[in-house]
């Protein structure tokens, strides 16, 4: 039952914070999900929707429709991500960087995969998905650091995320009692609130500088740039 009702709040928040992510990133031309996380994302989910499929069937549908929302995501990953690119390294490296991303990650989340299938008291498709949640939990607080702006990134997206990895790590840690779940789903809340604090505090600069900028009635790219970003 707790399972069950665990599995459930984990579906419901994830699928919330897909949504958020392609809404935020097509409304904002960016992309709402770093893509380190972003490929290891994808490639997990197609590696155990397709490859790999879980023993239940509910499971397999998730992580399908999952892999659709990704699909999406990475729309706006290469539709909008050269210029930010472009800003680290030379732009013309964008595409081939970004397919070897992805097929570097698809190769290890396969082999992964292969190498500790059938161990039910050390599930991979758990164990794998809470170290790429530990690494995108990193990599947000990075983007956001980076931007310097909420853009792609909203309060909605990162609260579902931190209830979904939760709930997620509760169900994985009642059912094989490893503390190497716990203290890793640990990580993830602690970095997740973390961001979550330093989202909001970036929302409400945006809104102040967006006020001032109309008091103003600053027309110039500055004030332009803050009333974009303001919630």
């Amino acid at each position: 039952m707790l399972a069950d009702v665990l599995s459930a709040a984990g579906g419901i928040a994830w699928t919330i914070a897909y949504l958020g992510i392609i809404r935020r990133g097509f409304a904002d031309r960016t992309y709402g999900m770093p893509f380190v996380p972003l490929a290891l994302n994808a490639t997990w989910e197609f590696t155990f929707g397709f490859l790999e499929p879980s023993p239940w069937a509910l499971q397999v549908v998730v992580n399908i429709v999952w892999f659709c929302f990704d699909v999406v995501i990475l729309v706006t990953y290469f539709r909008y991500g050269r210029e930010e690119f472009a800003r680290l390294a030379d732009a013309r490296w964008f595409v081939p960087w970004s397919v070897a991303v992805l097929a570097g990650s698809l190769a290890v989340m396969y082999l992964t995969a292969r190498e500790f299938a059938g161990d039910p008291d050390h599930p991979v498709d758990a164990y794998s998905a809470l170290f790429s949640n530990l690494v995108m939990s990193m990599c947000f607080i990075g983007m956001l650091l980076r931007r310097g702006s909420s853009a792609g990134q909203s309060m909605t997206i990162a609260v579902s995320k931190a209830v979904g990895t939760a709930a997620v790590t509760v169900m994985v840690f009642d059912d094989v009692g490893s503390a190497l779940v716990l203290t890793t789903g640990a990580c993830v809340l602690a970095l997740d609130v973390l961001y979550a604090v330093l989202l909001r505090r970036r929302i409400r600069e945006e809104g102040g500088e967006a006020r001032r900028a109309a008091e103003a009635g600053d027309t110039g790219e500055a004030g332009k740039a803050a009333a974009a970003t303001a919630p």
